[in-house]
């Protein structure tokens, strides 16, 4: 994990201990079908507040041409409506809703109508990818223990900032877990991310953290692994040093970029292997050079391989 600039210690004003509930974001993906074409949806669903936001793709579309979805879930039913971006109007347009009925707490079954047609509906059945039944984010509490913390320098919402000092997991009111071994980790607000981060069924969560000395990349998150044969979270000390990792439910796979604001961009895709992530891919883009340039790697006896390097225009 990035370091935050020493100085930021020695900026404390004063001293304010709280409690807070945190906000509980759960990432779902499902599988399954709208009528008889098969679909690929990705939902983050707000507990607290029953907004859902996420979006789907047709899987022989590719995964480039993706919808935009928000709506609520409510006593068990799911209402989202979509939007699809007009190429030629070059904008975004509502083109079709869903209703769907979460079944225990495992599929979403009901229907597609497309915009304007009210007597038209598709039949939609999902499968959720997570394992919900042994991770039921509705049981969860997190609970933050903070200082404020004053900055006495720009950013000028330096007031917002706070410093971690526990994180306690309740499962049916009941204290599960407790965090405490936190060194000069910042916060701002209470939110918690529910995500199978490598991709083994169970839910796994990851806290937002922010670094208020630097200007670009001054955000990142703390990641946790849920491991069942221990029933328990691990802080997981490789994703925290990757900082902002991006996760594919579907191809399984994780991806971290980087840009240096003068046309130099990269990404570079992992997957697991005996609980560590392995690079397998690295695609750079050069400022003044018309080619893409690929990496490939294959896993062999704990590392990473070099296979093969191409450019393409």
């Amino acid at each position: 994990m990035k370091k935050t600039l020493a100085f930021l210690v020695m900026a404390f004003s004063f001293f304010e201990l709280k409690a807070q509930e945190a906000k509980i974001i759960s990432i779902i993906n499902f599988t399954g079908t709208i009528d008889k074409y098969p679909i690929e949806m990705k939902l983050e669903i707000t507990q607290q507040s029953d907004s859902v936001s996420g979006e789907y793709y047709y899987p022989k579309n590719g995964n480039l041409n993706k919808i935009q979805l928000e709506g609520k879930l409510k006593e068990g039913v799911l209402n989202l409506q979509e939007r699809a971006y007009n190429t030629t109007k070059r904008k975004y347009e509502t083109t079709g809703s869903f209703k769907l009925n979460y079944v225990d707490q495992t599929s979403l079954n009901g229907s597609w109508q497309k915009a304007g047609k009210t007597d038209s509906y598709l039949t939609t059945k999902l499968i959720a990818k997570e394992n919900l039944k042994a991770f039921n984010p509705s049981n969860y509490v997190f609970q933050y223990t903070r200082n404020r913390v004053k900055l006495d320098y720009i950013p000028s919402d330096a007031q917002y900032y706070f410093d971690l000092i526990s994180l306690k997991v309740f499962v049916n009111k009941s204290m599960r877990w407790a965090f405490t071994e936190f060194e000069e980790v910042f916060t701002k607000e209470t939110e918690i991310i529910l995500q199978d981060l490598n991709f083994d069924g169970y839910l796994d969560f990851k806290v937002p953290i922010y670094y208020p000395g630097l200007a670009k990349g001054d955000y990142s998150y703390l990641y946790f692994i849920y491991y069942p044969e221990k029933r328990g979270f691990i802080q997981n000390k490789q994703l925290n040093e990757m900082g902002v990792v991006f996760f594919d439910a579907v191809k399984r796979e994780a991806e971290t970029v980087d840009a240096d604001g003068s046309g130099n961009e990269g990404t570079k895709t992992f997957r697991w292997q005996a609980g560590k992530l392995f690079l397998v891919k690295e695609e750079r883009i050069y400022e003044n050079d018309a080619y893409t340039h690929f990496t490939y790697y294959k896993i062999e006896n704990g590392k990473s391989i070099l296979v093969k390097k191409e450019k393409k225009k």
